[in-house]
């Protein structure tokens, strides 16, 4: 496999990454259709099929972490979550998630019992309630929540559309240079796995 096959999302390679310059400016309607190919053509696209089923709720918000924790890491230009629970609650802090997610024991709350819960023990954790029938995104009852599943996919998308718009505007200077530090992490990882397998089939050597 060349790097010129290698996909970083469901329509485009490395090689059609590298190929952008980061300083044209024409070029950046591609590095944003990229992003969101990526995104959406690997995770949201699922998730908006899954909420089809009723009883999909655990398995959308689990893409929708892994998506939410994802852009968090594209708009700092990190490689991965050293702190997964400080990027995640830096991202809830969006606009999208105001004013459910603002007090910040909400966030605390929200990433062990949800994020967590759901990516490594596979259940809500607490007294959370998932549901699609309540008019606000998040509510509190008693000592427990109630999410409205359909209406934070709908700001995990949003949020998206919202970071790429930001792309698209030149004075954005300090978010466009996190978004190559990231890519430029993400195409490494793809062409060393290329390096490995042909160094695998070539065999031993001497």
């Amino acid at each position: 496999m060349s790097t010129e096959s290698l996909r970083i999302s469901p329509n485009y390679t490395v090689a059609q990454w590298e190929e952008l310059q980061q300083t044209n400016e024409a070029h950046w309607s591609k590095a944003v259709a990229i992003i969101r190919d990526r995104l959406e053509g690997r995770f949201l696209r699922f998730a908006d099929q899954c909420l089809t089923d009723i009883h999909s709720g655990f398995v959308v918000l689990a893409i929708d972490c892994l998506v939410a924790e994802t852009i968090q890491q594209f708009t700092e230009g990190i490689e991965y979550s050293k702190n997964p629970s400080g990027v995640f609650k830096r991202f809830l802090g969006r606009p999208q998630f105001r004013p459910y997610f603002t007090p910040e024991n909400v966030r605390d709350d929200f990433y062990d019992d949800i994020r967590c819960g759901l990516l490594h023990q596979a259940e809500a954790k607490n007294q959370w309630r998932v549901r699609r029938d309540q008019h606000k995104l998040l509510t509190t009852v008693g000592t427990g929540y109630v999410i409205n599943v359909m209406l934070f996919h709908a700001a995990i998308k949003a949020s998206l559309d919202d970071y790429l718009a930001q792309l698209l505007l030149p004075e954005n200077h300090e978010l466009r240079e996190k978004l190559w530090t990231k890519m430029g992490f993400i195409c490494d990882v793809r062409k060393a796995r290329v390096e490995e397998e042909g160094a695998a089939a070539a065999g031993p050597t001497g």
